[in-house]
């Protein structure tokens, strides 16, 4: 492994953008500690609790603040053998992986730091043992919380209902449609939906919505009220207001700051 550039805990202005077009060379391994938007490819995120990615070459990404302080981790590496490196890897890349006890992850990053600014005569040696034993890491949060996710009852169900909202952010569901494509009862559903997931189902609806609009608000010229309606909003105020409960800045303001 060979490190281009690492940096650890850093904070930025209220406003901060950083935008790469086209990606960059070789893989970086991104951690947020602060609530951000991310456009990474054709999706874009909204962080609100602590994330880590792995972000593959050559993916066009651009991520900003969205509250008043804005801290992260980075780490820009290349891997000597890059198909091997990623049949190593047992999480997806471009993907968010949240992990509330971050502990372990940090003092791995403080040691790849402590050995890359050392510049020991092994160094190199540790350098890429220690990014590895970094991905296992992460491959253990992440596969953890898959198999926190298919332990619950009807877990195949939920999935097959969470996927058939978020593909149609346009149409107002209600629990009990919802429920009854489970074939569960709406009490029973809410229940176990938001153990399988982590949020209610609603919430969800809201985000699908939310998501979409972003997307739109990026690659088209739509007027805001447009986008509203797009979406399934009756009323644009409705609209504006989730948008900026969720993302911390109104619909016309994201447009501005994610097309900078």
């Amino acid at each position: 492994m060979y490190i281009h550039f690492i940096a650890l805990d850093c904070p930025q202005e209220t406003g901060f953008t950083q935008e790469r077009t086209h990606g960059i060379i070789d893989f970086l391994f991104l951690r947020f500690h602060s609530k951000t938007t991310l456009i990474l490819g054709d999706k874009t995120y909204t962080l609100t609790k602590p994330c880590m990615f792995l972000i593959d070459s050559n993916t066009p990404y651009k991520y900003f603040s969205t509250g008043d302080k804005y801290r992260d981790d980075y780490l820009h590496f290349a891997a000597e053998n890059r198909q091997q490196f990623l049949s190593e890897l047992t999480f997806p890349l471009n993907t968010p992986i949240y992990n509330s006890d971050d502990s372990a992850i940090s003092d791995i990053l403080r040691l790849i730091y402590a050995e890359h600014t050392a510049k020991n005569r092994l160094a190199a040696k540790s350098i890429d043992l220690l990014i590895r034993c970094l991905f296992v890491k992460v491959s253990e949060i992440w596969l953890q919380s898959q198999q926190l996710n298919t332990s619950v009852p009807h877990y195949f169900d939920l999935l097959q209902v969470r996927n058939t909202l978020l593909a149609s952010p346009e149409r107002s569901w209600k629990v009990e449609e919802l429920a009854e494509l489970a074939h569960l009862s709406p009490s029973y559903f809410q229940v176990t939906y938001k153990k399988a997931f982590g949020v209610t189902c609603m919430t969800d609806v809201i985000n699908a919505k939310l998501e979409q609009a972003k997307l739109l608000l990026t690659s088209t010229e739509l007027p805001v009220s447009s986008v509203a309606a797009e979406v399934g909003y009756t009323e644009v105020y409705h609209f504006i207001r989730q948008f900026k409960k969720s993302t911390g800045m109104t619909p016309g303001t994201f447009r501005k700051k994610a097309n900078f």
